[in-house]
């Protein structure tokens, strides 16, 4: 009787603890798109629903600036998926923005759980262009290829040309011939004043 009643405790006390654990330790979960990634375009959106006591489930955005937390809805899901795509979202139908997306999970007590991420929309804002990547320069040891040069001719001086001595001048004369010249022309000058003047004198007479 009382193995029994232990028995039956302890039956009671794991069901207990594992419905327990199941709804503590299960949740839904967003698998992509990450934290604060950069969205464009037809996005494909994957996780999981899958967790004990699923009712139903949805995927909806809201703006990350709005203070009313207003949503809108992307998928409605009666079914649970185990890691795979919730849903396939156009961001070209919304503006460049930060938003929300939040994964609700209804169970079928009346509760839900939740899954969030932030994310950013960029399809008409340019994205900033990433740093270049500045690789070391590796200077290069450049050595001069060696140039051997062949010892040119020592350049032998031409001989200079020995002077040739001119015969002598047979029209030349010395200082006595010059001498007995000049005072041989000088008396015929002489000579022809005197004979001028006399020839004018008789000529008057």
């Amino acid at each position: 009787m009382r193995l029994s009643l232990i028995s039956w405790v302890l039956s009671a006390a794991l069901l207990i603890g594992t419905s327990a654990a199941a709804q503590g330790i299960a949740s839904p979960v967003i698998a992509f798109p990450s934290t604060d990634q950069v969205l464009q375009g037809q996005v494909a959106i994957t996780g999981t629903t899958d967790i004990p006591n699923f009712a139903s489930a949805e995927l909806d955005f809201s703006y990350l600036a709005d203070e009313t937390n207003a949503r809108f809805l992307i998928q409605m899901m009666t079914t649970p998926i185990a890691n795979n795509v919730l849903a396939t979202w156009d961001t070209t139908s919304v503006s460049d923005s930060d938003y929300f997306l939040l994964l609700r999970v209804d169970l079928t007590n009346g509760t839900f759980q939740d899954a969030k991420v932030t994310v950013k929309v960029r399809n008409y804002t340019a994205l900033p262009s990433p740093s270049p990547t500045v690789s070391p320069t590796v200077f290069a040891l450049q050595i001069p290829t060696p140039i051997l040069l062949s010892p040119t001719a020592t350049p032998t001086l031409a001989p200079l040309p020995t002077p040739t001595l001119l015969p002598p001048n047979p029209i030349a004369t010395n200082e006595d011939e010059f001498f007995t010249e000049f005072w041989r022309g000088g008396i015929i000058v002489l000579l022809l004043f005197f004979a001028f003047g006399l020839a004018i004198r008789l000529r008057r007479s």
